[in-house]
Order: C-alpha cells, then sequence, then structure tokens
C-alpha cells in the first residue's frame, strides 16, 4: 500500500507543477554534460543516455547536508542506501542487497578500487572520516556494475572523485564540532598551476570523534536475558539500556585521530596522485557476546584501518577519435578488528594486503554512429606476513598471494537519433576461481525532447573473500563457488519544466554467497538462490528558493530457494523454513525527503528526513529461531529475538534540519542538528544490526557547527 500512495502522490505532484513557465534543464541542455569518469559505461556518453540507474552528490551537495560521514551522506541522498551496524564495520546495502562483509559493494577513488580484499574487509577504507573536503563529486551505481568495474559490484558500485588542478585552483578549509556526538575535524586543499602544463593538488584533513555516551547513544537489546547458573555477571532487560558500558556510539577506534592526506600531480597526459588514510570505528560487539562474556571484555571494540594508494596515469591521443589510457597503480592496507578482548582474543583479527594493478583502455569513435572500447586489466595480490591472523579457519601467520586477469569491452551503436544500444562483456579469471563473465546489454530510447526509457540487462559476478578462496584451494583442493546476479532493470526519466521525475523498476535473480553455519566456521559458500524484486519512484522540484527532493522504494522478496536443505542457520530470509517471505536485513520501504529553502543570497535552511518503514523478515527470522534455537545455548543469539514485542523491528525515522550563512565573500557558517526526533522519542532514531537485528542503538540527536573559508 504504502508504495501505491507514494507512486500516485509522485504522479500528481509532476502534473501540478507541468504547467510551470521556468525550465530547469531539458534533454538537449543535458546531452552536453558528459558523465564524469564514464561512471556508468566504458565509452563516453552524455548523461541522459547513461544506461544504469545512478546518483551523483556534489561538494555544495556535501557541505548542505552537514553529513559527518560518507554512510550518513548516502543514506540522505541515494534513495535505496541503507546501512546497519556490525562489529567488523557498518554494513551498506544498497538495493535489497547487504552483507555481513561489505564486500558486495565496490568503493573506487578516482576509478581505483579500494576494496579490502582477503577478509571481513570490503567497502570500508573511506567511510568513516567526517573530513570530505577533498571530494568533487561521488557517483553511486544503484546496481551491478561488474561488466565496467569488475568483480564484486554486486549490489553497487561508489565512485570517488577528488579535486585536482583543474577542478580547484586557491585555497579552502573546513573547521567542524560536534555536541552529544562529540567531534572536532579540520581539513584544507590548495591548488595551483607551476606552469601551464604543470598542476599540483594538496589535501590534508584529521578528525578527533569521541562519539556519543550511554546517555545520548542508548544501547539496547529487545530480549531478557538472566543466566542461571550465574555464568556472567550482567543481566539484559528487554528494550532497556544496557547497565554497562562497552563503546561510544560512533567514535574513532581506540579514541585514535583519524587522518587524510591527498596529493595530486598534473603534466601534460600525465597525473600522478598518492593518498594516505587512517580510518576506524569502536562498534559494540555483535549481541550473542553478552550472553557468553563478562561485560569488561567487551569494551573498546570495533576495526581500524590504513591504507596507502599510489597511481601513475598516462592518455595518449593518437588521434581526434582515438585514444588509449594507461595506468598503474600500488595499493597497501592493514586491517584490525576487535570483537571482544577476552584473553582468547577468539575472532580479533590483524592483517596487510598489498595490490598491484595494471590497466589499459583504449577508445575509438570512427564516426558519430559506433564508439569502441577495450581493454585489460592485470593484479596481483600479496596477503598477510608472519603475524597476521586474517581468519578464523586459517592458521596465524598464513601468507600466500593471488593474481587477477581481466579482458572487457563494450560497443555503443546509435541506431539513430532516439535509439542507442550497449552492448558490454568483460571477462574475469582469478588463481583460485574458475573463469568469470559479465555481460550487459542496455538500450536507451529517447520518446520526446521531455521523457527517456532505458531497459538493460546484466550479469555481475564476485569472487568469494581472498581467504576463503585460499583456503578451499590449499585444504580442501577445490575451487570456491562464485556469486552472481541477474538484474532486469526498467528506467523512465521525465522532465516537466521545473521536475523532473525517475521511476525504475527491476527483477534479479541472486545466487548468493553468504555464511553458512554448515561450511568452515567464519568461511562463506554458496547457500542459495534469491529472486526479488524493487519499484523506485523519485521527484525533484527546483523553481525559485525552493528545492524538493522525494524518493520510495520498494524491495520485495519473491523466494529463496536453499542449497541445501539441511542449512539452518544464514543471513539472507528465513522463508526457506516457513515463516515469511521477506529479507531478514532490508527494510521493504524507504522513504527519503529533502527540503531546502533560500531565503536570500546569504541564509539558506535545509532539511532532510529518512525513514526507514521496519524490517518484517527479521520478526520472521526470529520467530523460525525460537522455534529452533531456544534451548541449545548462546548460539540462539546469534540470530534475533525478541522478548517485550517487535517494536525492535519496526519504523526507524531520521531528521536533520541545518541553516547556512554567507557571512563575507570568503566565509561561511552552518549549523546542523542530527537525528532530532529523537528528542520526543528516543527509539525513533534506532539503528538495528546486521543480523542480530535484536541488537540496537538509539543514535543521538545532536548539532554541529562548521566554518567554510576560501581564499
Amino acid at each position: 500500500m504504502q508504495i501505491k500512495l507514494s507512486v500516485a502522490m509522485l504522479f500528481i505532484i509532476t502534473n501540478l507543477f507541468a504547467e510551470n513557465d521556468i525550465l530547469l534543464m531539458d534533454l538537449e541542455e543535458l546531452s552536453q554534460i558528459q558523465v564524469s569518469n564514464r561512471s556508468t559505461t566504458l565509452t563516453e556518453t552524455d548523461i541522459k543516455s547513461t544506461p544504469s540507474s545512478f546518483t551523483v552528490i556534489t561538494q555544495k551537495d556535501i557541505q548542505e547536508s552537514g553529513a559527518r560521514n560518507l554512510d550518513e551522506l548516502l543514506e540522505i541522498y541515494v534513495p535505496d542506501i541503507a546501512y546497519m551496524y556490525k562489529v567488523q564495520g557498518n554494513q551498506l546495502g544498497i538495493g535489497g542487497i547487504i552483507s555481513d562483509r561489505n564486500n558486495k559493494i565496490l568503493l573506487t577513488l578516482n576509478g581505483q578500487n579500494l576494496n579490502i580484499k582477503a577478509s571481513d574487509g570490503g567497502a570500508i577504507t573511506e567511510r568513516w572520516f567526517s573530513m570530505l573536503g577533498d571530494i568533487k563529486r561521488i557517483t553511486v551505481i544503484s546496481g551491478p556494475g561488474s561488466t565496467i568495474y569488475g568483480p564484486g559490484a554486486i549490489a553497487g558500485v561508489i565512485n570517488i572523485e577528488t579535486y585536482d588542478s583543474e577542478s580547484f585552483d586557491g585555497f579552502e578549509t573546513n573547521i567542524k564540532a560536534g555536541a552529544f556526538e562529540e567531534f572536532l575535524s579540520m581539513d584544507a586543499k590548495y591548488a595551483t598551476h607551476l606552469s601551464s602544463e604543470v598542476g599540483i593538488f594538496v589535501y590534508g584533513g584529521m578528525d578527533k570523534y569521541n562519539g556519543a555516551d550511554d546517555n545520548h547513544a542508548i544501547h539496547k537489546v529487545a530480549f531478557s536475558y538472566d543466566p542461571i547458573p550465574a555464568h556472567i555477571p550482567q543481566i539484559l532487560y528487554a528494550n532497556q539500556p544496557l547497565d554497562f558500558h562497552t563503546t561510544n556510539n560512533n567514535a574513532s577506534y581506540h579514541n585514535k585521530i583519524r587522518k587524510k592526506i591527498h596529493f595530486q600531480l598534473s603534466y601534460n597526459n600525465f597525473e600522478f596522485w598518492s593518498r594516505y588514510t587512517a580510518s576506524g570505528m569502536a562498534i559494540p560487539t555483535s549481541q550473542h557476546q553478552y550472553t557468553n562474556s563478562e561485560a569488561k571484555f567487551l569494551k573498546d571494540t570495533g576495526t581500524e584501518n590504513e591504507q596507502w594508494t599510489n597511481t601513475l596515469s598516462y592518455t595518449q591521443v593518437i588521434s581526434e577519435n582515438f585514444k588509449i589510457e594507461y595506468d598503474i597503480s600500488y595499493i597497501r592496507s592493514h586491517i584490525a578488528i576487535t570483537t571482544s578482548i577476552s584473553p582468547k582474543n577468539v575472532g580479533n583479527r590483524d592483517w596487510v594486503e598489498d595490490n598491484l594493478n595494471l590497466h589499459i583502455l583504449s577508445s575509438y569513435s570512427p564516426n558519430k554512429t559506433l564508439h569502441y572500447a577495450f581493454g585489460a586489466k592485470y593484479t596481483h595480490n600479496r596477503f598477510g606476513n608472519s603475524s597476521s591472523k586474517i581468519s578464523n579457519h586459517l592458521p596465524e601467520g598464513s601468507t600466500w598471494s593471488s593474481d587477477m586477469y581481466s579482458l572487457f569491452g563494450e560497443i555503443q551503436y546509435n541506431t539513430s537519433k532516439k535509439l542507442k544500444t550497449f552492448l558490454d562483456l568483460r571477462v574475469d579469471k582469478h588463481t583460485f576461481s574458475n573463469t568469470l563473465y559479465s555481460p550487459r546489454v542496455a538500450f536507451v530510447y529517447t520518446l520526446n525532447s521531455d521523457n527517456i526509457v532505458k531497459f538493460n540487462y546484466s550479469h555481475s559476478v564476485r569472487v568469494a573473500d581472498d581467504a576463503d578462496l585460499y583456503y578451499n584451494h590449499e585444504y580442501n583442493h577445490i575451487k570456491t563457488d562464485s556469486e552472481h546476479i541477474d538484474r532486469f532493470e526498467l528506467l523512465y526519466t521525465s522532465y516537466q519544466n521545473n521536475v523532473t521525475f525517475n521511476a525504475k523498476s527491476s527483477y534479479n535473480r541472486h545466487h548468493v554467497i553468504s555464511y553458512n553455519d554448515l561450511g568452515p566456521p567464519g568461511s562463506t559458500e554458496y547457500i542459495g538462490t534469491i529472486r526479488f524484486y524493487t519499484l523506485q519512484a523519485s521527484l525533484n522540484y527546483k523553481k525559485g528558493a525552493y528545492e524538493l527532493d522525494l524518493s520510495h522504494d520498494f524491495t520485495k522478496q519473491l523466494n529463496f530457494t536453499p542449497s541445501s536443505p539441511m542449512t539452518s542457520r544464514q543471513n539472507i530470509s528465513a522463508s526457506i523454513y516457513g515463516y515469511g517471505n521477506d529479507l531478514a536485513n532490508w527494510n521493504n520501504n524507504i522513504t527519503k525527503i529533502r527540503f531546502n529553502y533560500t531565503h536570500n543570497k546569504k541564509l539558506k535552511f535545509i532539511n532532510s528526513l529518512r525513514i526507514y518503514w521496519g524490517i518484517p523478515g527479521a520478526v520472521d527470522m526470529a520467530d523460525y529461531n525460537e522455534a529452533t534455537f531456544s534451548n541449545i545455548g548462546t548460539a540462539y543469539y546469534r540470530l534475533p529475538v525478541y522478548t517485550d514485542g517487535t517494536r525492535v523491528f519496526k519504523e526507524s525515522i531520521y531528521f536533520n534540519s541545518g541553516v547556512e550563512y554567507q557571512l563575507n565573500k570568503r566565509t561561511k557558517l552552518s549549523l546542523h542538528g542530527y537525528n532530532l526526533l529523537g528528542i520526543f522519542n528516543e527509539d525513533l532514531n534506532k539503528r538495528n544490526y546486521f543480523k542480530g537485528s535484536s541488537n540496537y542503538i538509539d543514535e543521538a540527536p545532536s548539532i554541529s557547527i562548521m566554518m567554510n573559508y576560501k581564499l
């Protein structure tokens, strides 16, 4: 019912505003804008012809939102993004797909894949900084993207583009401070041209993020637990604050200062950039730990990461319609995860990984009708050292290497002025996997100057974490299953004067690799095939002083076929056990609203509302858990549990409001309030944990102030 009402409301508003005289930007104007970095294609195309669903977030959007990290920013702007807590790092999901390891999303920066590859990593290294001033633009692809970006883009791609000497000139700094959720951060960037051929860009930032303490961010579980006999001292009361301290919410890992440094040098067709980041987040541990460990061992948990990336690229322009792009990169990452501080240190890990990448892409356009792009990539990975503990099922000190070989290409054929066709194919081969294929076919049809329809089919793939691949190769002498998804997607866009309306539907067949209790401890395997569909509608209205963005996303499971009838504990859905027919870690309905009002040239008001309407699949999983595991000890608490109602699985509503004031030509001040509905009802701000979703935190109502200075 909610999705039907929302879509109807969007169509009504679209028609009401269609009579306005003032045009924003029609399709002809949009056609002149190039999609930066070919975010969804290998061949260059204008933004109206981009065949995939994507969202673009600019530095202006970042500043106006007041977002305190990338996760919060993406939740505000991208209709189908959500995240949940987990001690190994917040778990980010797109369009119904969310994983316990962040490895179904690719996070790239200036085109380089920054995902952690060994285990329990994935897309994490850029997500928790409060300093975001180096980012020029973020393009989020909602949906599979392996054809363009390679294995791992099952749910989507987050591509961050930083400033360089061509896109920024001069000096700018931001200073931010927060109360209730306490933090202090500052960053600065500088760019100049040393000559007509040489430009440099330098950025540095750091933050001290203390987070919100127990009085402001309240940690709860939805079940009561009174151990008899008392093998642990703490007692848990359903939906009441824990009576012991774990970590401050959203604080940095072990209260360490987080740092980000970026340097970029441009010379003619050469470009070199180097980036160092040191990040991390303190996250309370999983709920089952509270039932088998003393509270004193459950403090200071969470994860940290350190990453150093170096990239050299060169563009060879052979003719006006033929060019070749080369790049080489080296990435070194260090990851640490603490799930408890007990003497046994079970589950705690610490390792390094090194990645060397060689990439080439050629683009050729013989005429306006045909465009070709072909390329290849080689990646060499090295994991671990003598002291590394990478996963629970590998011996401490394990080290190994692996390689990935990739070939890819695209043909863009402009059949007519109205119809464009995209044909893509990518082939990848990992040392420990079978050959992987990622095809895509897409059609873009322009009905008229104001309406466009797109259809695409894509098959995207992901190899398992390298630790799982190596373990199965070395000890079981088999090749690990690969994950893949088939998506059929239909998109419609209408430009009506001051209104842009988008509608999207998709059908998905997902061959899932995830945690399986039948496999080795801590490893992932093929657990089944899930089929689901999504419906989404969004509207953007701009006129004069007013700006409104409204979206609603609906996701519904169709069925889930398990790989084995013996599978008894997994994270996807309880439907295979006869309980409901919904995803266990996803809100079926998500509504997002942004409303901005510009009072004058100096003063602007900014508001955002995110409504996650509830997780019925979590109730189903909890009911299955109660019927199946309630008598087998602490294993029971690895899945959702409730003993005092299902409120924990119902709606979460986050309302932010801010004001921006241009003090003078160089200085801008802004004040933002976050999670403000929690002032009236703390549970409206709740955020659940992944898998053990009866574990939750009421996020703190808080404020921040920022000063932006440009020279």
